[in-house]
Parts: structure tokens; sequence; C-alpha cells
């Protein structure tokens, strides 16, 4: 929330007022519990040394028993006493004669004895976790001796609630006090500062839509009104400013529209030559060099090869059981998976010639699923295919855009173990997209290896049954259809993925 300048100096004055405030009402509630607690104090100073006297005159004639019926009225006539405990001294040290709770006599250490000997008041203020008290300790004195003791539990719950009373009130007062203050204060800075600065405001609001303020009406001999005074001679100098600058910048505004269509024009085309250029010279390079792969490698390993087979033939029979078989077996599928990923390689820039033209998604993928159905069949996998609404083709090259959903769909059977299925989804995703998802129920992808799937020859399979070229090789595809790929897969969960291209027409 914005503050104003009258809020601002509100909540400044207020707080200020607080503080003061709550100082003195601090300091006033101090002096009130002190005053409290030097008057129970002297009250029960003074209750002991009654009780004392009262003793004095018959305790050596008096029984326990009417000692006891003594303490039980006493107690009855001044609430705030908690315990009265009279005690006797002997030879023995003091003894508690009679007290009104035989279970917890009140403390008495030799030191308060030697205090009471000297006819001393002991007074202590005693504080557990449950209460708080004050333990008064009088002599009774008998011919100028101190014979016995009388030991008083004061309870200070009417001074607590007395001075909770106080504090309630003080503080009611403070805060009533405080909110009145704010509301005159609110009241004067609202008459003496507010008013003149929300006429500064309104003027200076219009320079928002003219881009001249207005002059402000102001009188007086205040600051506020000198203020207004150079205000509007600076409103007269920004008016014939603004005027002249219109005439200018309509005169640069019109030369550099023109200047500006120029530039876009020229930018488009440059980007456009740029991105024509970057293909073109990756593909021409990706071009020499698969060809120069092709014509170095693959000439002699197809060499390799036709020579392995005469091999093969050449030898008995029962030469290729034992570990030359074996080991000419491995040589032979080693060779064919480098001349498999020569061929992969040679797919990355050999596109097929043409124009693209419309393609149906769903079709594409009812085609390429009754492609890999046989082997799905064999491998104990469902494949199920779904297409949502109606979808409008894409624009596109059909043999590409079915490399890359039976590159898709055969890595899904490869992840997939029997009893699982793979649901190829086709729906629409927004105005002018389409998404193809594949989803299988194998063993997933780490979030390590997910970072890596597109690229090449990077592969999850296990060692010879895969060239890892299959996903990088789908990437380009889907990237030179303008669309995009990604993948979504949690390890024994499966994975899913998409890809999305651009539809070939809006839609009316």
């Amino acid at each position: 929330m914005r503050l104003r300048v009258r809020h601002k100096l509100v909540l400044l004055g207020t707080l200020g007022i607080v503080v003061v405030s709550s100082a003195f009402a601090w300091i006033n509630l101090a002096l009130a519990q002190r005053a409290i607690e030097e008057d129970l104090r002297t009250r029960a100073v003074v209750y002991a040394r009654e009780i004392a006297v009262t003793l004095g005159d018959r305790t050596t004639v008096e029984t326990g028993e009417v000692l006891q019926n003594l303490i039980a009225r006493l107690l009855e006539i001044r609430k705030s006493v908690l315990q009265l405990d009279v005690l006797a001294f002997g030879s023995g040290g003091p003894r508690v004669v009679a007290t009104n709770v035989p279970a917890a006599p009140l403390r008495f250490s030799q030191h308060d004895g030697e205090e009471v000997h000297r006819g001393q008041i002991v007074l202590r203020s005693v504080s557990t976790r449950s209460e708080r008290y004050w333990e008064v300790a009088a002599p009774i004195t008998l011919e100028n001796a101190a014979v016995g003791a009388v030991v008083v539990k004061f309870s200070v719950e009417r001074a607590e609630q007395l001075l909770s009373r106080i504090q309630f009130w003080a503080l009611t007062l403070s805060a009533a006090s405080v909110v009145l203050i704010g509301l005159l204060m609110n009241a004067s800075i609202q008459l003496v500062v507010d008013r003149p600065i929300q006429r500064f405001m309104r003027a200076i609001s219009t320079a928002a839509e003219d881009g001249a303020p207005r002059s402000v009406a102001l009188t007086g001999t205040d600051e506020f009104a000198v203020l207004a005074g150079h205000f509007n001679a600076m409103v007269g100098r920004i008016a014939r400013f603004n005027e002249e600058m219109r005439t200018r910048v309509a005169e640069a505004t019109g030369e550099l529209d023109r200047r500006y269509q120029q530039v876009e024009q020229l930018n488009t085309l440059l980007f456009e030559m740029q991105r024509r250029l970057s293909r073109a010279e990756r593909l021409a390079l990706s071009g020499r060099v698969m060809a120069e792969v092709a014509h170095e490698v693959g000439t002699p390993l197809h060499s390799v090869a036709g020579h392995l087979e005469l091999l093969r033939k050449d030898l008995p029979a029962d030469a290729l059981q034992g570990d030359a078989g074996r080991r000419l077996t491995i040589v032979e599928t080693q060779v064919a998976r480098v001349i498999e990923i020569i061929a992969r390689l040679l797919d990355v820039t050999r596109r097929a010639s043409g124009a693209p033209g419309p393609v149906d998604l769903e079709r594409l993928a009812r085609d390429t699923a009754d492609l890999v159905r046989p082997g799905a069949v064999s491998a104990q996998v469902l494949v199920e295919v779904k297409a949502q609404g109606n979808l409008l083709p894409v624009q596109g090259r059909y043999d590409q855009l079915q490399q890359v959903m039976l590159n898709l769909l055969t890595n899904a059977l490869d992840a997939t173990p029997p009893g699982g299925r793979i649901d190829v989804t086709i729906a629409r995703i927004a105005a002018g997209e389409i998404e193809i998802a594949v989803r299988d129920t194998g063993r997933g992808i780490s979030a390590v290896d997910q970072k890596r799937i597109f690229e090449p020859f990077f592969s999850t399979k296990e060692a010879g049954r895969g060239t890892g070229l299959g996903l990088f090789i789908t990437a380009e595809i889907v990237r030179e259809h303008r669309g995009r790929i990604d993948s979504e897969s949690e390890e024994g969960q499966g994975t899913t993925f998409r890809v999305v291209l651009p539809v070939a027409t809006s839609e009316p």
C-alpha cells in the first residue's frame, strides 16, 4: 500500500507519542508496584507483631490445642494469611508448637533464630513456579526475652490483582489518548499539509495527459504559497518548450519511421539468408564428411565382410564349432555394426528431394504401428493408437516423419517387457500445433541419461543392440520440420516421448 505524506506524518507522530506514553506508563506502573509491595510488607510486619504480642501474654499457660484454635480464628479473619506457625525456643532449638499446616511447617533457619532472639523481624519474599508470597517471623517475648516466634505466610494475590487493575486502566487510558491524539494530528495535518500537497498533485497529474501541468491556485504567505508561485512560473516555461518540441518531434518521427521500416526489411532478409547459409554450409560439410567416410571406410569394410563370408565357407564345419567360429561371428557382428553406423550417419544429411506436403499424422501413426505390430506380438507387447478429435494435417515429408515414428516405436518395444503396452496418442494442444505422444511401460530412463539421449552415439541399450543414432536423427528431422521433441521418464515407471509439429494451414 502506498503511504501518503499525511499518513507518514501521522504514523511518525503517533509512534513518538506511543514511545513517550509507554515510557511514562512503565514508570508509573513500576512506582505503583513498588508502593503496593511496600504497603504489603508493612502490613505483614505489623500483623506478625500484633500476633506475637497477643501470644506473648499466654504462651506459658495455654496448651497447644488452645493455640491451634486461636490460629484457626486468626486465619478466618485475615484471608490473605495462608499459614501461621507458632515456634517455641528450647535447648534443642526451635520447635513448632502449633500450625495450620502440620505436614509442611514454614522455613525457620538458624540465622532466622538469631535475628529473632535479638528482637528483630525477619522478612523475605518467596517465589516458586506456582505461587509468590511473603514470609514474616516476629519474636514472642516474655520478661524482655524471646521465648518463641510467630512465622506467618502472606499471599500477594490481592496485591497482584490490584496491580493488574492498575496496569489495565493505565494501558487503556494510554491507548485511548494515543488514538485521540492521532485523530487530532490527522485532522491538523490534512488541513495544513495534505490539502496544499493534493493541489500540487492534481496539477502535476495532468502532465501525464498533455505534457504540461496546470498552474496551482494557492494564496497565502506560507511556504506552500511561495512554492506555488515558483511552480506556476515553471509551468509556463514547460508549455513553451513542449510546443517547440512537438514541432521538432513530428518532423523527426516521419523520417525515423521510414528508416526503421527499411532497417527491419534488411534485418529480415539478412536473418533468412544467414539461416539458409548456415544450414547449407552444415549440410554441405556433413555431406562431404559422410561421402569421404563412405568411400574411405565403407568400401574396405564391405571387402572385409565379403572375405569373412568366404572364410566361413572355406573353413570346415568342425572348425566353426569351437573358439574360431565364435570369434569369427564376433568379427562379423562388429563389422556389420560399423557399416550400420555409417549408413545412419549418411541418413543425417541425405534427405529426400522435393517439396514437403500435408501429412495426416493419424494415418502415419497407424501405418507405422502396423509395421511394428508383428514384432510387438512376438514380444507380447500391446500397441494401441488413439486420435483425439478432428486433426489438421502438418506440413512435412511423409517418409521422414514415418522414420521418426518408427524410431520411437522401436525404442519403446526394446524397453518394454512382455505383458507391457505402448500407447500412441495424437492430439491438438494449441491453435497451430499437433502432438504425438508415445508412452511405454518399460524400465524408464534415469535422470542423468535423459540429458544425453539426443546426443549422437549415446544409447541406453545393451552393448551391440544400438548405434546411439536413432534419437539423434529423430531430433534432427523434427527440428527440420520446425517442431520440437522432449521426453518424460522415471526409472521403473516407463517413458513418454512427445513430438510437437505445426499444422499445415490455420484453422478457419
